[in-house]
């Protein structure tokens, strides 16, 4: 492997909105499971767990759930991407999963103070996983708004002693975006 190959992994790695309706098979999900566990983690004490989610029928619930908060929660956002995404939310058969045939919710320990980063840098080794796999994944933060609900949550069986820290769905894709424009950062050097 040459230094460009992970490089071109990243940059290449896309948020993927429609999805192919074939299933991921179990071996090539523990695969990208398994590259979330060799994120790095706070004092190596890897707080992750993971809900793989394959029930349509239950992300489709979770969704219809969430699709009228988000557009109440968004009301005053007026910005392209925030009108943009809300009418989609008010679209007939619109899910905030895009119809993807499998969510993973990651989860952490909640007694583990650094959890929600540790949890993240997981997630976002999976997603490059699945891209370099050839599936395609989209991080979905509408989830969040259900965390509150125990009985939607409790459709997600977590264990006891962890809480949620986000949804991932994954699946073939059905499309090949571009690439947006990336902002340059700021950058502060102190030598």
């Amino acid at each position: 492997m040459t230094i460009s190959e992970p490089l071109d992994l990243i940059m290449t790695r896309r948020s993927i909105r429609k999805y192919k309706p074939d299933k991921i098979p179990d071996e090539i999900i523990g695969q990208i499971i398994k590259a979330g566990t060799y994120a790095p983690s706070a004092l190596a004490l890897q707080p992750w767990a993971f809900i793989v989610v394959q029930n349509m029928d239950f992300m489709q619930k979770v969704s219809e759930y969430c699709k009228p908060i988000m557009i109440s929660l968004m009301k005053d956002a007026h910005d392209g991407m925030s009108d943009e995404f809300r009418e989609l939310l008010s679209s007939e058969g619109y899910s905030i999963y895009y119809h993807a045939p499998l969510m993973i919710m990651v989860i952490g320990k909640s007694s583990s103070r650094f959890r929600e980063i540790d949890c993240s840098l997981c997630a976002e080794n999976m997603m490059l996983a699945a891209h370099a796999l050839g599936i395609g994944s989209c991080w979905i933060g509408s989830t969040e708004v259900a965390y509150d609900n125990p009985e939607i949550m409790a459709g997600f069986q977590i264990p006891e002693g962890y809480s949620p820290v986000g949804t991932i769905v994954f699946g073939y894709p059905d499309e090949k975006p571009d690439a947006h424009d990336k902002k340059s950062p700021h950058i502060t050097w102190i030598r």
